[in-house]
């Protein structure tokens, strides 16, 4: 359970920050709230403390000294800032001294939802992170680019922060690329980035933040006009073996402009899970289909026999060019991959894909490798499914699927189920992957696409009806959820009912 130091010179705004969100779902509980900077900082030096989340103007010290305090005795403490809106000067000293991200008073839950999850997700690979790079890594530059790269941003915080750390917003390509490594080549992830940036001086400009100790993201301009992935692929090819280790490089489009990065994150993310295949460099254009064809990729394979996702599969490869064939192999193995049970084990992962058939002059042979993955893939799923799970687990996860109820916390359900939330929240992480927040925004997101079917029922009743507070906060969350707006993604759904 991860620890929340709170401070701020008013009562009633801590009384509000424990009360606003449920703080068990994101597996962190406020061990301390105080009034008194002094008393937090007494209380980090003999606790362990991995939020602290404090105002920036206090009569009995600042902010910015409280950070600088704090970073002293906890470098790697994570730290939220709370603003009003005329001390943004505090505010900019405070991300330089190493905050990562602030909120503005009064105090919306859903932001500050937003913020926690981003922070839970960093603690849970930050002490892998800090052991090769230490509490550099979380600095309020890496934050700047992955929410960049998510888009998780406001143009005005955006350009604010760009500006602060004088980031070049006027080059004319940008381009998204994954480095990842897998079993013991994991570690030495630290190697590669010293050399990449090496190689970039003088050629790239290069902004980088790490998602897990093994896989971390570059968003990359190239200094003499376009970006040359012919050129990059073979500057890649040279550095392999200085390295000495294998790694993967995946490679999104190229945007000529800075708000379409987002865009090109998605695409390497998506094929991600291709780092367990013996395929070293991928360019994600070349996965891009027809509509129709995507759909049929992407079945849920719980959902379609071996048989009819196989016929399906063997309409689009007789169709597609020679050239096309790898490409489809790999985009099918690719979503196997993603629907494998979380915590599937890695070396048996790389044992299912070690043996995929990239050989464009043999469609049998790809067909052959595909059926025999697909049936395993089902079976784990099939044996997942049928696993015993806890039954308090079962039970949240029907409530969940209730959508009716928009007051559902962990706090909430474990009075009901007469358990301590912080256990109910370690079960339903064990059991199913996530943290239970994590696991109610999703649902309600899918929940919601599936509304959009029905054209009769607008948006905005939608949001009500899958259980979020507000428009607002549903849009931007499905926006970041699917990568498009709730908007977009109804107008994409109906030219496919057409089609």
């Amino acid at each position: 359970m991860y620890q929340v130091i709170c401070v701020d010179d008013e009562e009633f705004v801590l009384d509000d920050l424990q009360k606003a969100i449920d703080w068990f779902g994101f597996n962190m509980e406020i061990a301390l709230a105080t009034t008194y900077p002094s008393e937090a900082l007494s209380y980090i030096k003999s606790h362990p403390a991995h939020l602290l989340l404090t105002d920036i103007s206090m009569p009995q010290m600042s902010g910015v000294d409280l950070i600088k305090e704090v970073k002293r005795i906890n470098p790697s403490i994570s730290i939220l800032v709370l603003s009003a809106y005329d001390t943004f000067a505090y505010v900019r000293s405070a991300m330089q001294e190493g905050a990562e991200n602030y909120l503005l008073k009064p105090l919306d839950p859903e932001e500050l939802s937003e913020s926690l999850s981003t922070i839970v997700s960093h603690l849970d690979n930050r002490s892998k992170i800090s052991e090769n790079f230490g509490p550099a890594m979380l600095t309020f530059r890496s934050n700047f680019v992955e929410s960049w790269c998510k888009g998780n941003l406001s143009e005005e915080e955006f350009l604010t922060r760009a500006s602060m750390l004088g980031v070049n917003l006027h080059l004319d390509n940008y381009t998204v690329i994954l480095f990842a490594a897998t079993g013991s080549a994991a570690g030495r992830m630290p190697e590669l980035l010293d050399a990449l940036l090496s190689m970039f001086v003088g050629n790239y400009s290069a902004h980088f933040y790490f998602e897990t100790p093994s896989r971390f993201v570059c968003i990359l301009s190239s200094s003499s006009g376009s970006f040359n992935i012919f050129r990059f692929q073979n500057e890649i090819n040279r550095l392999r073996p200085m390295i000495g280790f294998p790694f993967f490089v995946s490679v999104g489009n190229t945007v000529d402009n800075y708000a379409d990065v987002s865009g090109s994150y998605h695409e390497v993310r998506k094929y991600a899970c291709l780092r367990y295949t013996p395929v070293d460099f991928i360019v994600c254009r070349n996965f891009v289909f027809p509509m129709k064809d995507q759909l049929l990729i992407e079945q849920d394979l719980s959902d379609v026999t071996t048989d009819a996702y196989l016929t399906d599969i063997e309409s689009i490869l007789n169709r597609v060019s020679p050239e096309k064939r790898i490409s489809l192999e790999l985009a099918v193995v690719n979503r196997c991959i993603s629907l494998m049970p979380a915590g599937s084990d890695e070396e048996l992962i790389a044992s299912l894909v070690s043996r995929v058939i990239c050989d464009r002059e043999n469609p049998e042979g790809i067909l052959s490798y595909l059926k025999e993955l697909i049936i395993t893939v089902q079976e784990m799923l099939e044996n997942a499914g049928a696993g015993i799970t806890h039954q308090y687990v079962n039970r949240i996860i029907e409530i969940i699927h209730d959508f009716s109820n928009k007051d559902i916390s962990l706090k909430t359900l474990a009075a009901q189920l007469d358990m301590h939330p912080s256990y109910l929240g370690s079960i339903f992480h064990q059991q199913t992957g996530y943290y239970f927040n994590d696991y109610l925004n999703e649902e309600r997101l899918k929940y919601a696409a599936k509304l959009m079917e029905d054209n009769s029922v607008r948006l905005k009743d939608i949001s009500d009806m899958a259980g979020f507070s507000s428009q607002t906060y549903f849009n931007r969350q499905f926006k970041k959820y699917f990568n498009q707006s709730p908007n977009t993604y109804r107008k994409n759904l109906k030219m496919r009912q057409i089609e």
